[in-house]
């Protein structure tokens, strides 16, 4: 009887599920509707906008003759004030660039959207999760389909689907945004089945782009919805990309770099270009923006820090004599009396990581400083690095550098160094980034643009037309510093009453070990190391073997 009872409960039960279900999907079918007339119209105001930019006029640029080269002083230079001269430098204008022959795109097909939705609102009824898909924001290369919780659904119940919802799209990788900051939804991240590359031609020619109101203005690309994500170089003021290989981590260096040049003269904006893999800079070495050639050895890039670092000072100096307070007011005052501005200063590291393992310590010392003092004076630094471990990107450098950009990685641990969260590890490589701009605190989904070498060709060549090169004595030169291994030795051999110490120490005890004459002469380790190596190249004591004592080769000294 109670069985029977149980049954009976059950499909009452039963039915009014079923009845309910009927409800959501007759309320799904009307909010369906209404979406995909708002996704119509979303599609025709991006085609209106980018009609927009096909039919905007082109600057038309002349040549200038070069102005002769002033000779440095062999000191570090000295910020003068002196009068202004004409500016007669034409920047690159955006006809250097190659204009895409069909601006209607079309990122994903309406019924290829329309069935990732439905796929989506079918496996969150699975699970029983109380969420409507509501609409969808189409990006370049990703769509964002926003969901909306019901009552008392917590937005984990949702995130921890990912691995179902992609099974369900048939999708390569999702990224869910548990909510969107500042929207009461859940944000889905899809790949585009029907990717579109972008050009940065294009995208400099847009009137947001032409009308920025940025200090240093870098196109880094276009967000979800068609916006275009413009950051502000001296807002930032400092930024850190990484990104493994191929994920388009030196494109993005190359387009920053155009940005600088079709913005700045070299009056306006100097450049220290730092590339130990000697193949991607290697396409700028006749830009007249440059301060000295381009550093390709790791031993110059330590000089060139601490060159950089007494530039800053120097900066302070110049800035402290007439009361100003940074560069945009010392630039200010200079307008007002008729004298030369004083330029930007841009250091971009290609690859970090590579110069970490050989001088790191040095270079992390004066990456800190630079990027905690430079600001005020116009000093701004961009590194990269394809190894986002905590080896290379330090807890002081994180600090320092609050501005990041992350393209795809390996791991979440990647993503966390990069980002101090998840997210990176989901990207689809070849531009697809995210954007940390400084003091916000949420991440921005963008994908950059694309440039090639025949593109950089025509605008380094166009900017060296215009000028001849100038490089500072004081830079080119610094003299390398020794590696590590030399200093140990002389810091040994200047050392000659501690080192005859200890071999007295080692002829009298019988005990050649390091931890040894740490205790005997009272030193630290790394100093009785440099001791102990230096009687071994000097022949009085024998090589490390194993575990094993270090023999005594002579018997008097």
């Amino acid at each position: 009887m109670l069985r029977e009872e149980q049954l009976a409960a059950w499909r009452t039960e039963y039915a009014d599920r079923m009845t309910a279900r009927a409800a959501l999907q007759e309320q799904f079918s009307i909010e369906r509707e209404s979406a995909i007339e708002r996704i119509r119209q979303h599609a025709d105001t991006v085609q209106q906008k980018l009609s927009k930019i096909k039919e905007e006029p082109l600057p038309v640029t002349a040549v200038a003759k070069p102005e002769p080269i002033k000779l440095a002083e062999p000191e570090h230079e000295v910020h003068e004030q002196v009068a202004a001269v004409k500016d007669d430098y034409n920047r690159p204008a955006a006809d250097l660039f190659d204009q895409p022959e069909n601006t209607d795109l079309i990122f994903i097909d309406p019924e290829e959207l329309e069935h990732q939705k439905q796929a989506v609102q079918d496996t969150l009824d699975n699970f029983a999760v109380d969420a409507t898909v509501w609409d969808a924001v189409v990006g370049p290369r990703v769509t964002q389909l926003r969901l909306k919780p019901g009552l008392g659904v917590r937005v984990e119940a949702i995130s921890s689907l990912s691995s179902n919802l992609a099974l369900a799209l048939a999708a390569e990788s999702i990224r869910i945004q548990a909510p969107i900051p500042g929207k009461p939804y859940v944000g889905l991240e899809i790949p585009n089945g029907n990717s579109a590359p972008l050009n940065l031609g294009l995208l400099l020619r847009s009137r947001d782009w032409q009308e920025t109101s940025a200090a240093i203005p870098l196109m880094l690309g276009m967000e979800l919805g068609g916006s275009l994500c413009i950051a502000d170089l001296n807002a930032a003021p400092h930024m850190l990309i990484a990104g493994a290989t191929g994920s388009g981590k030196s494109v993005c260096m190359n387009t920053i770099l155009m940005c600088l040049l079709s913005k700045f003269s070299p009056d306006e904006l100097e450049l220290i270009l730092i590339d130990p893999k000697r193949v991607e800079f290697g396409a700028y070495e006749k830009l007249p923006h440059l301060v000295r050639p381009v550093i390709t050895e790791a031993k110059l890039v330590v000089p060139a820090l601490q060159w950089t670092v007494r530039e800053m000072e120097e900066r302070y100096k110049t800035m402290a004599k007439i009361g100003a307070r940074n560069i945009a007011g010392y630039n200010a005052k200079m307008d007002e009396l008729g004298m030369k501005r004083m330029p930007y200063l841009v250091v971009i590291i290609d690859e970090l990581a590579d110069i970490m393992l050989t001088t790191g310590a040095d270079v992390e010392t004066a990456l800190a400083r630079i990027a905690q003092l430079s600001r005020a004076v116009g000093i701004h630094t961009i590194i990269a690095t394809q190894r986002p471990s905590v080896n290379v990107i330090t807890g002081m450098i994180k600090a320092n550098f609050p501005t990041r950009v992350a393209f795809k990685v390996s791991s979440q641990i990647d993503s966390r160094t990069i980002l101090d969260g998840r997210g990176a590890e989901a990207l689809r490589g070849k531009g697809d980034m995210l954007f940390s701009p400084p003091g916000i605190g949420t991440l921005k989904r963008v994908q950059g643009p694309w440039v090639d070498d025949a593109e950089i060709a025509r605008v380094v060549e166009h900017c060296a037309e215009q000028r001849e090169q100038h490089f500072k004595t004081s830079i080119t030169d610094l003299a390398p510093c020794d590696s590590d291994e030399a200093y140990a030795l002389q810091d040994a051999e200047a050392s000659d009453e501690l080192l005859d110490q200890a071999i007295e120490i080692i002829l009298r005890d019988q005990r050649a070990s390091t931890s040894y004459i740490q205790r005997c002469l009272r030193i630290g380790y790394n100093r009785a190391a440099n001791l102990i190596e230096e009687m071994e190249r000097r022949g009085i004591v024998g090589p490390q073997i194993g575990s094993t004592p270090r023999e005594i080769l002579i018997d008097s000294y």
